[in-house]
């Protein structure tokens, strides 16, 4: 069956709450989309830089920026910075990692690592900026 809703419900978190706000007027907006968009390309379209998202929500879950959205979903994007517990809380932590906005997870010898199964004997460690 075919999903006759095509827009999607769209929300950003922290600093994005604000840009978006000003961008489109309310939170949350709606924008209609005819087939499926990943979390990056949306975002791109929206104006927002893969910088600025760490991870995305969709329909209450997190997702790497990848993920492909379908006509109808519930979006929230996340900018890096949301405090350590929650970040295991919510779902996030490892996610995303070949993101550069987002925390690297890196193991004791200096190797960065990217599976979420050994986070227990990792450091996490943000990466530096320019």
């Amino acid at each position: 069956m075919e999903c006759t809703n095509k827009k999607l419900e769209i929300r950003g978190f922290l600093q994005l709450d604000a840009y978006l706000r000003k961008r489109y007027g309310s939170m949350p907006f709606y924008i209609e989309i005819d087939e499926p968009i990943n979390g990056l390309e949306l975002s791109e379209q929206l104006g927002i830089q893969k910088e600025d998202v760490e991870v995305i929500f969709v329909n209450g879950f997190v997702q790497q920026l990848d993920y492909l959205i379908q006509p109808g979903d519930r979006i929230a994007f996340l900018p890096p910075g949301c405090p350590g517990p929650y970040r295991i809380a919510l779902g996030f932590y490892g996610k995303n990692q070949d993101n550069d906005a987002n925390f690297v997870i890196q193991n004791g010898e200096g190797v960065y690592e990217n599976n979420s199964e050994t986070f227990c004997n990792l450091e996490r460690k943000p990466r530096e900026t320019f």
